[in-house]
């Protein structure tokens, strides 16, 4: 009998173990990919725990979840899309995503070329200055820098700065408008008037800081512009949430 115990305890226990394998967190890696457009920079948000991380200059990221866990992707100059971890992937500890990029229709531009006019003839220098062809262009500047200093190495050296401070501007912009979103509303509006799930409302507000009708209405401290296009972004992730459920 005792044996029998025992042997039903173990079948428990492993079973539980099994289980608790099954449902645990690990860092899964991933890959976005964007044709025509930088994969840098996009911020990947965990739903389900909250956990969040940015691409880096490969569109490669690292992020905490689990199977089933729903990842979205949101970035300024990128369609927001989302991603549920499968077992598969969750089990290979990758996943993979193509992103689309932002259409911004731009209004017509009319181009009016003015062939004879030059800055000598507008008074601005009074000697025609020489002209250059486009390599002999490059080999000036990269050679003199125009008289004044090589621009080209410069360039070179402060590059990696540049795009350094350019994803730091990024994430501070994002985090004044979350600061905005908390400063205008609290808890109960997005639970109560939103209908956003408790356990998505941090998830909801790294979503909308994305959309650019709302950064602007933000910036501007325009409340009811705000709530309006708020309750609009709200049905859309709703929408989202109840197609992945």
């Amino acid at each position: 009998m005792i044996k029998k115990y025992l042997y039903l305890f173990f079948i428990s226990f492993f079973a539980i173990q099994v289980m608790a394998q099954e449902n645990s967190e690990k860092i899964i890696k991933g890959k976005i990919e964007v044709e025509g457009a930088s994969s840098e920079g996009v911020h990947v948000l965990n739903l389900v725990n909250e956990k969040s991380t940015v691409s880096d200059s490969k569109g490669d990221f690292s992020i905490l979840a689990k199977e089933d866990d729903l990842l979205v992707f949101s970035a300024i100059h990128l369609e927001y899309a989302r991603k549920s971890i499968s077992k598969k992937e969750f089990e290979a500890g990758f996943v993979s995503i193509k992103l689309q990029e932002k259409i911004t229709e731009l209004e017509e531009v009319v181009v009016t070329e003015y062939t004879k006019i030059n800055a000598k003839d507008l008074g601005i220098i009074d000697y025609t200055p020489k002209k250059y062809t486009p390599a002999e262009r490059k080999l000036y500047t990269a050679t003199s820098g125009g008289g004044i200093l090589p621009i080209d190495p410069i360039l070179n050296w402060i590059s990696g700065r540049t795009k350094m401070l350019k994803k730091e501007i990024l994430v501070e912009k994002r985090e004044f408008l979350l600061e905005k979103l908390d400063d205008f509303y609290d808890g109960d509006f997005f639970n109560n008037t939103l209908k956003i799930p408790e356990l998505y409302v941090d998830g909801f507000k790294y979503y909308v800081v994305e959309d650019t009708d709302l950064a602007k209405a933000l910036n501007q401290k325009n409340k009811t512009r705000s709530t309006f296009l708020l309750s609009k972004l709200a049905a859309d992730f709703n929408e989202f949430l109840k197609d992945e459920n």
